[in-house]
């Protein structure tokens, strides 16, 4: 599990313009892509956008960032890019910065104990189709799940034909 507490510290709320703009433009070092910063670059597009503005541009950032940088555009789930975006928001508190933010979400960062399980099953949450399309949920309903605009074949942030 990394930390958060820990990072926060290295990643003032003065530099989220250059953070989001790095990773926006795929300069950011493959090194610093980990799960603290996935998170981030939810809670800063939750910040500043609309809920469904956010949500498309997370999860096409993401997927641009697999596939320009990473070059595994099939490393990105579409399903738990959404699911976590749900539950980044509800643990969202109003004027809240960053730092403090992120000391406080130790569990969204245990690789050991997904939190996604607690509203999917592996089967479900890992399958083919939960890669490349929204899936719901099969154990319990995600938080803020009326907050956003999902649309039968909601795929990438967009409604696909």
């Amino acid at each position: 599990m990394e930390p958060a507490n820990s990072i926060a510290a290295t990643h003032p709320a003065s530099d989220e313009d250059s953070f989001l703009s790095r990773f926006e433009r795929c300069t950011l070092p493959e090194s610093e892509w980990t799960h603290l910063a996935h998170v981030r670059v939810a809670w800063l597009y939750l910040t500043h956008q609309s809920p469904d503005e956010a949500l498309r541009r997370i999860c096409d950032g993401i997927l641009n960032y697999n596939t320009e940088v990473l070059h595994r555009p099939e490393k990105y789930s579409e399903t738990i890019t959404v699911a976590f975006t749900h539950v980044v928001l509800g643990r969202m508190r109003a004027t809240e910065f960053w730092d403090t933010f992120a000391t406080r979400i130790d569990e969204l960062l245990d690789r050991k104990t997904p939190i996604l399980l607690n509203y999917y099953s592996k089967e479900r949450c890992f399958s083919e189709e939960a890669r490349t399309l929204f899936v719901e949920p099969d154990v319990t309903e995600l938080p803020c799940r009326d907050v956003f605009d999902l649309t039968p074949g909601y795929s990438n942030g967009r409604a696909q034909n």
